[in-house]
């Protein structure tokens, strides 16, 4: 039964995609972005350099420019005003990642976090979320968030 909602909801989004004629790699992206953007807004407070490493975090995963990058952020946005569960943007991407992009990405995600220099504990559980959501390890989970501190300096 829940293999067949997941199944409903991965075609109910590539679908609500196709009509706007946006290929697969348009969709992880978009994805992964709308994941961002909603932990840039966990702590309720959007600072500047959040703001910055959510831009250079989609410019280094997906090789945008810096213009496809704000556009991806504006429409990440207005999409993320609707979302009501993560699940749709998790399942998307756990299926079309590897291991290791799905590690990455929870490394990004902890580099929007500590860009402010503050660990917010709704931003941790959200994070945490995810990571669950997308199965990632606790160990990778953790290598993750390491990698992410060690690049802070």
């Amino acid at each position: 039964m829940i293999s067949k909602f997941r199944k409903w909801l991965e075609q109910t989004l590539e679908n609500d995609f196709a009509t706007s004629s946006v290929d697969k790699q348009e969709l992880i992206n978009m994805a992964a972005a709308v994941l961002f953007v909603e932990v840039m807004h966990a702590d309720h407070q959007v600072d500047k350099r959040e703001k910055d490493v959510v831009k250079n975090a989609l410019m280094e995963s997906f090789s945008l420019s810096r213009q496809d990058a704000d556009e991806l952020l504006k429409q990440a946005e207005n999409r993320v005003r609707d979302v009501t569960s993560l699940h749709e943007f998790t399942s998307l991407l756990h299926g079309r990642l590897t291991n290791e992009e799905k590690v990455t990405l929870i490394e990004q995600i902890w580099r929007i976090i500590l860009a402010d220099d503050e660990i917010d504990k709704y931003e941790e559980h959200l994070v945490r979320r995810i990571a669950e959501l997308l199965y990632v390890s606790h160990k990778d989970f953790i290598r993750a968030k390491l990698s992410a501190q060690g690049d802070l300096g």
